[in-house]
């Protein structure tokens, strides 16, 4: 862990570098390191900052570890970098550090997941004001209503796909109504993957057109949980199709 978090001080320090970016002087902990602490607490702590802080302080990481409400104060006021604002960077240093990471790094084994984000109880869904935005001809409580099979429930709110390695790292990441099939995802997402891949789907992706088409166009093996009516259905596939998809969701989790 504590040579990932040197690594990727070290890529935010010389991109922040790149871009031009220059702390206030008399600030005490550089952008660099705020921005290493928000990934370590993303990465390995559960996306809980006060964590985060408290185990810098043990490791001694920086010289000066700011406390958790101006820690958030920086935090937000960097939070532009995220983005793919051109004043900062054409893609974002979210893509600057994908970028670094896929150099440095190669996976062979990817998952593809989706995960509901209700945005409020469903008898609150027609008031809610945190889903307005809809597609061309919907409404917001018939777009952002969807189905959690696993449940066995509904709930109002927008759905979010990973694209995720085993190495614990998010390659790509998109945001869909929650009325959108699973299979959205792989029209939306642009799937940049390296050639003879293994992707891990579970049983809301499986297609027999969507997985010839990622073979023949981008040379990627899907590996398909499948049901046991599915014409593909073979025993041994599916042993390292649900013991794949298990590693890299624990590895991810």
């Amino acid at each position: 862990m504590l040579s990932r978090i040197i690594a990727a001080f070290c890529i935010i320090d010389d991109a922040l570098q790149a871009l031009g970016y220059k702390d206030d002087p008399q600030a005490k902990t550089p952008a660099s390191a705020i921005l290493t602490l928000a990934i370590l607490a993303a990465m390995e702590l559960g996306g809980k900052h006060n964590k985060a802080l408290a185990l810098a302080k043990d490791l001694r990481l920086f010289t000066y570890v700011p406390s958790p409400s101006r820690f958030n104060r920086r935090l937000h006021a960097l939070y532009p970098f995220f983005l793919p604002l051109r004043k900062i960077a054409p893609s974002g240093l979210t893509h600057l550090l994908a970028q670094a990471w896929k150099n440095l790094h190669q996976a062979q084994a990817y998952a593809l997941d989706t995960f509901p984000l209700p945005a409020c109880e469903n008898i609150r869904a027609p008031r809610s004001r945190l889903c307005k935005i809809a597609p061309a001809g919907l409404t917001p409580d018939k777009a952002y209503r969807g189905f959690i099979p696993s449940k066995r429930v509904y709930f109002h709110g927008p759905k979010l796909h990973l694209l995720v390695d085993d190495g614990k790292f998010i390659h790509e990441v998109s945001l869909t109504p929650g009325s959108l099939h699973d299979l959205s995802s792989l029209l939306l997402l642009p799937l940049d993957l390296p050639e003879g891949a293994e992707l891990y789907l579970d049983r809301g992706y499986e297609s027999h057109f969507y997985e010839d088409l990622l073979r023949e166009a981008g040379g990627i093996v899907p590996m398909v949980i499948r049901r046991r009516n599915s014409r593909r259905y073979v025993p041994w596939l599916q042993y390292l199709a649900i013991v794949g998809r298990l590693l890299s969701r624990e590895g991810n989790t």
